[in-house]
């Protein structure tokens, strides 16, 4: 049983003690102890449900579960695709911090040309483009598998 039907039908399943009293020839019915006579009745909702509305009350606790389904699972897909726009984001940010980085140390080695220590000084650069480079291409290889991740998951949904 879902939890949604038990909350739903928990109002009709209650029950508790009433007490009937006799209050200068009034029948009284109450919660509290009227009198030292008073007889204990038992009160229960359950008699209010019949049979053929117990149909309808489990259609329309099916009908809740079902549009709380469709909420949470639209939240979720709002929720991803947020969080894939997001990642875009931030992979086209590397792409750039990346480009920049390459294009200053492209500068410092055309500076190395005109030096007399420029082939060790444009060795060393080259080197350090290239661990630039692989840095930065690892980072957004990681951006895009959590993007294709997220992409086959909404698929799913």
């Amino acid at each position: 049983m879902k939890p949604v039907l038990i909350v739903l039908l928990l109002p009709f399943l209650v029950s508790a003690e009433v007490y009937k009293c006799d209050v200068g020839g009034v029948i009284t019915y109450s919660q509290v102890r009227c009198s030292a006579e008073a007889e204990v009745t038992a009160y229960a909702t359950e008699d209010l449900v019949t049979a053929s509305q117990q149909p309808i009350l489990e259609a329309n606790a099916n009908s809740a579960a079902a549009t709380m389904d469709r909420l949470s699972d639209s939240v979720k897909k709002r929720d991803m695709r947020l969080l894939v726009n997001k990642l875009k984001l931030d992979k086209e940010n590397k792409l750039k911090q990346r480009d920049i980085k390459l294009a200053e140390l492209k500068s410092s080695k055309d500076q190395a040309l005109n030096n007399l220590a420029g082939a060790v000084w444009e060795e060393s650069l080259s080197k350090e483009m290239a661990a630039v480079a692989i840095q930065y291409d690892t980072d957004i290889r990681g951006i895009d598998t959590e993007i294709d991740r997220l992409v086959d998951e909404l698929n799913r949904i």
